[in-house]
């Protein structure tokens, strides 16, 4: 993705003594995006005049020294592979050359009143005469904190140093945490931790699985064009403080949901006369968690990068995989429970459905995947 950041766009003044010459134009070349087909089709007028965003796709190797010549009648929101790349204003004129990028690449044109095909876009080459005056370069501002540029590196970074500080600090503790030998023995060990909830080690494992949780909640958002208003306001992805603001809200919310299962575990537990099993089932809850969502996010990661960010993908598998594993968790805790403890299997049993069942229904897959609660 380094290429993105290596060209910049060149605003020429209206005094320049240059010939730009037209060798191209895009009248049958649009595109526009459909969720039901998750590809781009061509633009039919009579059937997305009223789309707000037309694309073009373009391959640069086909025009050498050839500029992107843009002429906005309107304030338009230009995307770069789905990323939002420059707002467009109205009655200025805009060159981006080609050269600088080597493989196909997707522009999207966005505004609420986009109406019909956006006007004058074409490609130009510069035959000059005289070289005697041009406007100054500026580099182009791609979104800082760009949700699918900068957001790998400033998630990843904030998780590792939060993983980093517990291994630094606790190593037992993330030794613990990140057993995954625990899903093959079906048992549970008695730990310390479990018997402080609320002690700084677990805090800090909840913070982090917060944040994971947070961080795929705003991948995924991203990734299928949901609805939700944030993701559908492409002012919010001008600046990155937006981003900050979207994903410490999730965080918060993660903590809170995180943090009050304990008190819900209590309840329940002395409901169901399970004495001691509060403490238990909450590490093994944070332990589970962690495990699977560190991998799932990791996942996502790699498999977004590889599908290139203006591509939408469709995470209904993935949800799948949630569910799933939920599943699986719930039968899980019965057996390393009923190994563990010598409760009637009858009142465990109900205990686990109510309680995990609240989770599938309500719990943290509406937190990662609202489009398709």
């Amino acid at each position: 993705m380094s290429r993105f950041f290596l060209w910049a766009l060149l605003l020429l003044s209206g005094s320049s003594q240059a010939a730009w010459k037209k060798v191209y134009t895009f009248e049958r070349d649009w595109l526009v995006y459909q969720e039901a087909w998750k590809s781009f089709l061509p633009y039919v007028s009579s059937k997305h005049y009223n789309y707000h965003s037309k694309s073009l796709e373009l391959h640069p190797q086909d025009f050498p020294k050839a500029y992107l010549a843009i002429y906005p009648k309107e304030n338009y929101h230009l995307f770069l592979q789905g990323t939002l790349f420059k707002a467009l204003k109205k009655g200025e004129t805009y060159r981006l050359p080609l050269d600088s990028l080597q493989n196909k690449v997707i522009f999207t044109v966005y505004a609420e009143n986009l109406e019909g095909l956006p006007g004058d876009f074409s490609l130009e080459r510069d035959e000059k005469v005289v070289v005697t005056e041009k406007a100054d370069f500026f580099s182009l501002q791609t979104r800082y904190g760009a949700p699918f540029s900068n957001f790998f590196l400033l998630s990843l970074l904030v998780i590792m140093t939060c993983l980093g500080l517990l291994f630094a600090a606790y190593p037992r503790v993330f030794a613990s945490f990140y057993r995954y030998s625990d899903w093959i023995r079906w048992e549970v060990k008695d730990e310390v931790w479990m018997r402080r909830p609320f002690a700084l080690p677990n805090l800090l494992v909840l913070f982090t699985l917060s944040l994971i949780t947070s961080c795929l909640a705003y991948l995924i958002g991203f990734k299928t064009a949901q609805k939700e208003e944030f993701f559908s306001n492409a002012d919010n992805f001008v600046t990155i403080w937006p981003s900050f603001l979207f994903i410490f809200s999730k965080l918060g919310l993660s903590f809170i949901l995180f943090i009050s299962r304990f008190f819900v575990y209590y309840l329940f537990t002395d409901l169901f006369k399970l004495k001691g099993l509060a403490n238990v089932h909450y590490f093994k809850s944070l332990q589970t968690n962690l495990q699977f969502f560190t991998a799932l996010f990791a996942i996502l990661c790699l498999y977004s990068v590889y599908s290139g960010p203006a591509t939408s993908i469709d995470f209904t598998y993935f949800l799948y995989l949630v569910d799933f594993y939920f599943i699986f968790r719930f039968f899980y805790f019965f057996q390393s429970f009923q190994r563990s403890f010598s409760f009637p299997r009858l009142f465990l049993f109900i205990y686990l459905v109510i309680i995990e069942g609240q989770i599938i229904l309500f719990g943290i897959r509406e937190l990662i995947f609202p489009t398709y609660i």
